[in-house]
């Protein structure tokens, strides 16, 4: 009888599976194709033998010669050496003679294409439609510039590692490298060693030569004439083997790796998780330097494939849906550089795929979609569900605890071990081992902020009875005090509350501790899912009913502050409209959109809304102590037409002479506060500084707030002061007030939005002018111009332009910014439809202080 031939017997698998018709084999088939065989041969073939031979159960021997008689009989053949003549001749009779890096090469490339096109198969966006990774070629051309034998990918799941790596394979396939590639994912690997084969000589036989030959005779130079062996294995995870079965594959691996490592043509490249690479190096590494890890400089760093870019994110658009140009926030875009999210993105929209309707709640939605799928779909639900409860409940909120010991909470992962391994295996969990000489240590951690989110914001509803209320709020103020994972949980206790009709509960949402950067997230954030939830397609009764009604004050009034201006502002006050409000709201709401108007230079927005203004009863307008109608109007005609409103500054007067007494309702305030800033704004624009000082001093009089909004009063009140004194060349206030700014943001930069960021840059600007520091004004114009972009700030940057042109110091000592400057400030008044006199002005007084500062120094 012929010897037992790797090669042969899985061929012969394969026909077994053809003609029983079985695509893909799973263990339960085992059982049904056993009956198929005893029905056509009479033979009997155990399903527990069925599983050793197709890998889903362990073996340390070869199958028997009885085993694959049967087999070959059952495909139509006399046995298995009929099966072997017919299939061709057999392994074992292959001489060295034979050996040729050409049938090599052709050996490999089969396998290396079968591999390639079941990965492609598996992508989730058509393979053809995914784009070359540029980090992948910069990680190879080092890797071989280097005297390496070994590299990694090392990424958490979902990175894209596998279609990089495809299409990085395609590209030396289709060239006239003499290089082999052999190329196969780790389920193969699972598979020989369920078999009971050595490594080595399973990739021998899989190459066509048996245990005997002499595989060196392959690499002869003068044949190999320079070509590399590429030995590639996708997927190389601890959570695809059980128990110690890694351990023993790993060690085979590393022999292989260890017995060819002093030949510079063979190269091993392995892709696994980010989790894996950090658990095993230590079995890898060796301490020599034969191992190339990408561009990981710190060793605390757990990956080396990047996530998209923009540029990437803009050409995979383009591949996917060629007729569309695609505009997208960079805030929102960071959400999307996660290959896994923009594949959940794309099978939710692959017939009319776009980017340009995305907000902030899409990254919500795929993260539900993924955890309904993977953990409440998948096998094991309910032991998944309470595993993850108990890891919660092991954690420490308030001491930010929010990684397990291993050790410690080992007892809920026995008990729930396969919904454990389930979760490892979809990168929802993860493990760490992170052991010293002294200390053994494992941590069980989530596979991203995301998870972990969620997971605690359904384990606080489920704890609370399903419902969000006062009591939950003051649940997470208290649990996660100054934490950066406060608002995240909060957002999805609020997408929760949505869904199951519980709107009533946001008039509570002026309970949260937020800073003013956490609520302008917040608000943007809320405006988006009720715009999403209430008028886009998935509406409920509930829900639609919660907007036939007026906004209640609570939820209304939360959503205004000067200090919430950016771009995405805007349409989280268009949602407020959508709600039947009165006549006071809609009026404040449309203040607030003109307000934007002004920051963005927005003119023909802004003379919309002023006409919508203009249609409302003017007493309520006279209800105000200043007329926010009139602070508007005459920006207006001050930016438009160069043209100064004396009777707004006639009743800026009457207001800092004869200031009214504070209201006592909160709303009132928050209403009075938006106009009272609109006010010393217009009379900063109407280069008024004198008026602006005294109208800010009548301010701090009567304005009495809580601590959050005293910061933001502060800063705006201490913002428009400084833009006064300067104006006035009072350079001592100036200075004081940008150290007292300056020593809060470097403190406590977590509290400052975009819009404030901008002015506080500005403040920067005009005190590094005054203290004639001209070499710092180009980096914190840079500053100014990227968070004024992320906020629609342009107004900043018109003012910050013609300041920096007043200065003729500045001209001398850096003509190339002054002239970029100077080009910048023509193109936005052009643009903008600005009167050219008005910026005149502010550039020629600026010109004044300038001089000023020359003399004294």
């Amino acid at each position: 009888m012929i010897s037992f031939s790797p090669v042969q017997f899985e061929t012969l698998k394969s026909r077994v599976l053809t003609i029983a018709n079985i695509r893909s084999i799973t263990p339960g088939d085992c059982k049904a194709l056993a009956l198929h065989i005893y029905n056509k041969t009479k033979l009997t073939v155990s399903e527990t033998t069925l599983k050793r031979v197709y890998g889903f159960a362990y073996s340390k021997f070869k199958p028997s010669l009885f085993t694959i008689d049967v087999l070959a009989k059952y495909c139509g053949f006399e046995g298995w050496d009929d099966f072997c003549d017919q299939e061709g001749a057999p392994a074992s009779k292959l001489q060295n003679e034979h050996v040729d890096w050409k049938i090599l090469s052709n050996s490999a490339a089969k396998i290396t294409h079968f591999t390639l096109q079941a990965l492609k198969n598996r992508s989730g966006i058509p393979f053809n439609q995914t784009i070359r990774r540029k980090f992948i070629d910069d990680h190879f051309e080092e890797f071989l510039r280097g005297d390496y034998t070994a590299t990694v990918f090392a990424a958490p799941s979902g990175y894209g590692k596998t279609i990089g790596l495809c299409h990085w394979i395609d590209e030396k396939l289709d060239s006239d490298s003499n290089d082999i590639i052999l190329f196969f994912s780790s389920s193969a690997l699972m598979n020989v060693f369920l078999s009971g084969r050595d490594l080595n000589d399973w990739l021998l036989a899989l190459l066509g030569y048996s245990q005997e030959d002499d595989i060196e005779a392959l690499f002869d130079i003068n044949k190999r004439n320079g070509g590399r062996f590429y030995l590639i294995i996708d997927g190389f995870d601890e959570h695809m083997f059980k128990n110690d079965q890694f351990e023993l594959v790993l060690t085979q691996l590393m022999d292989i790796f260890s017995f060819y490592q002093s030949h510079d043509w063979f190269k091993l490249v392995l892709t696994m998780r980010s989790a894996n690479w950090i658990n095993n190096k230590h079995s890898m590494e060796f301490g020599l330097n034969d191992w190339f890890t990408g561009f990981i400089t710190d060793h605390d760093l757990t990956t080396n494939v990047p996530l998209f870019n923009i540029q990437e994110i803009k050409e995979l658009c383009r591949t996917i849906n060629p007729g569309i140009e695609n505009f997208i926030a960079i805030d929102v875009a960071n959400n999307f550089n996660h290959p896994l999210y923009f594949q959940f993105y794309y099978k939710q929209h692959k017939n009319d795929f776009s980017l340009n309707n995305i907000d902030h709640i899409c990254i919500y939605e795929l993260i539900s979609i993924f955890i309904l799928n993977k953990v409440y779909l998948g096998h094991y639900a309910t032991e998944k569900i309470l595993l993850l409860k108990g890891l919660v409940d092991e954690m420490d909120f308030k001491r930010a605890v929010y990684e397990l010991d291993k050790f410690k909470c080992n007892d809920l992962l026995k008990q729930y071990s396969h919904a454990y391994n389930e979760l490892l295996s979809i990168g929802f969990l993860r493990e760490i081992n992170s052991s010293s000489d002294f200390q053994f240590k494992t941590i069980v951690q989530f596979g991203n902020n995301n998870f972990l989110h969620f997971t605690i914001a359904k384990k606080l509803l489920l704890d609370n009875n399903q419902r969000f209320d006062l009591h939950l709020i003051k649940l997470i103020n208290n649990a996660f005090n100054n934490s950066d994972h406060k608002l995240p949980v909060l957002k999805w206790c609020i997408i929760h509350a949505v869904k199951n009709g519980q709107q009533e509960s946001f008039e509570l949402l002026a309970q949260t501790a937020l800073n003013p950067k956490e609520k302008s997230d917040l608000i943007i954030f809320l405006g988006d899912l009720l715009e999403k939830v209430c008028f886009g397609g998935t509406n409920n009764e509930a829900t639609v009913n919660y907007f036939k009604q007026d906004c209640s004050d609570g939820l209304f009034y939360y959503f205004f502050g000067l200090e919430l201006i950016q771009a995405d502002y805007k349409n989280a006050l268009q949602t407020l409209l959508k709600f039947e409000l009165s006549d006071n709201k809609k009026a404040l709401t449309y203040t607030a959109l003109a307000t934007i108007a002004v920051l963005q230079l927005d003119l023909k927005q802004l003379e919309d809304y002023l006409l919508k203004l203009k249609n409302f009863p003017q007493h309520y307008f006279q209800q105000l102590a200043i007329n926010p109608l009139h602070c508007l109007n005459a920006i207006y005609q001050y930016l438009k037409y160069g043209l100064v409103r004396k009777d707004f500054f006639t009743e800026v007067t009457r207001f800092y002479f004869n200031p009214p007494k504070q209201q006592e309702s909160i709303y009132d305030k928050k209403a009075s506060n938006l106009v009272y800033l609109l006010a010393a704004y217009a009379t900063f624009i109407c280069q008024r500084p004198v008026k602006t000082l005294r109208f800010v001093n009548a301010l701090d009089k009567i304005n009495k707030q809580g601590a959050e909004s005293s910061f933001t009063y502060n800063f705006f009140s201490k913002i428009a002061a400084s833009d006064a004194h300067f104006l006035l060349g009072n350079s001592a206030e100036l200075l004081s007030n940008n150290d007292t700014i300056s020593a809060s943001y470097k403190q406590e930069e977590y509290l400052f939005t975009p819009f404030m960021k901008s002015l506080f840059y500005g403040l920067k600007i005009k005190s590094a002018i005054l203290t004639a520091d001209y070499a710092a004004v180009n980096g914190y114009l840079n500053c100014l111009n990227q968070v004024s972009d992320e906020s629609g700030n342009r107004l900043s940057k018109l003012f910050i332009a013609a300041t920096i042109l007043g200065s003729e110091q500045l001209m001398d000592i850096d003509p190339q910014l002054y002239k970029q400057v100077a080009y910048n400030l023509s193109k936005l008044l052009r643009e903008c439809g600005l009167n050219s006199d008005a910026i005149i002005r502010q550039k020629n007084q600026a010109g004044v202080i300038a001089q000023k500062i020359k003399v004294n120094h």
